[in-house]
């Protein structure tokens, strides 16, 4: 199996750091932080230059993580959605990143689930078009709090947007803590629907109870918290998918920790699971 470093887990970093980090560590690839991204972007760099760096450390680019807020409703939001995807999406071409994360929040709050994901799945339509032209697809992600955040809302999600550059991320933290999938279900998930998995531990809100923030229930390193991640690990292997694993927490305290510490003590909670 291949484990990419993720770069929420080095959030402070630059992204020409996470490929050392990545592999001095011992990784084979990096899921690159998008916030990163655009301050590379931003500072006048180019996917030649950071694909340079790439092939010089030997670390394949998992995925760009992420488009926000693709549920976007006025004309506004959904320019700066298109917009961002053209750039991504050639940067991704250029350093040869296959995939881009979309994650759709809380805009929609007030409307049925069924609302949300006719109106996410027409911006997701005109994302997947746009990537399509640049030979990029799209794995959505649906945090635990928001509309979208079941397995079955998945599959609504993407027989509502119809393209086959789109799939899923399937996410060890979000699908457990919003109690969206039994195991059963995903083992019987078809793996070329999989784009990549991460493998996030923690807690999550008793029934009825409400969200707190994300940050307090994830600070914990794989194999820490209370998902039965061999039983998740497990399976997610039954579907037959190879791809990428990459580990992920969100956490104040951990983002201050040796990154190096940090990197390595996530790739060696995954190779104890992934085997």
């Amino acid at each position: 199996m291949r484990f990419a470093l993720h770069g929420m887990c080095s959030l402070h970093s630059n992204i020409l750091s996470d490929i050392r980090l990545a592999k001095e560590t011992g990784y084979q690839g990096l899921e690159i932080h998008t916030e990163k991204l655009w301050r590379y972007i931003n500072a006048g760099f180019t996917g030649e230059e950071f694909k340079a760096r790439l092939d010089a450390a030997n670390i394949t680019p998992s995925a760009i993580d992420i488009i926000g807020g693709v549920e976007a409703t006025t004309k506004e939001e959904q320019r700066r959605v298109f917009k961002e995807t053209e750039i991504l999406c050639r940067f991704a071409k250029e350093i040869g990143a296959p995939t881009i994360q979309l994650n759709a929040f809380e805009s929609l709050n007030g409307f049925s689930t069924e609302d949300n994901i006719q109106l996410t799945a027409k911006n997701i339509r005109t994302i997947a078009d746009i990537g399509r032209e640049y030979g990029i697809r799209f794995q959505y992600e649906g945090a635990a709090w928001t509309p979208i955040a079941t397995l079955d809302d998945y599959y609504r999600l993407l027989d509502a947007v119809g393209r086959d550059n789109f799939g899923f991320v399937l996410d060890t933290w979000h699908l457990w803590a919003c109690r969206g999938a039994t195991l059963e279900q995903i083992s019987q998930v078809d793996k070329t629907l999989i784009y990549n998995v991460h493998l996030s531990d923690g807690k999550r809100p008793a029934i009825g109870k409400p969200w707190v923030d994300e940050r307090d229930l994830r600070g914990v390193y794989i194999g820490e918290g209370d998902i039965p991640m061999q039983e998740w690990v497990d399976a997610l292997l039954q579907t037959g998918y190879d791809g990428f694993f990459s580990g992920e927490f969100l956490n104040d305290q951990m983002w201050e920790h040796d990154h190096y510490e940090v990197a390595e003590k996530m790739l060696n909670g995954m190779k104890a699971l992934v085997r």
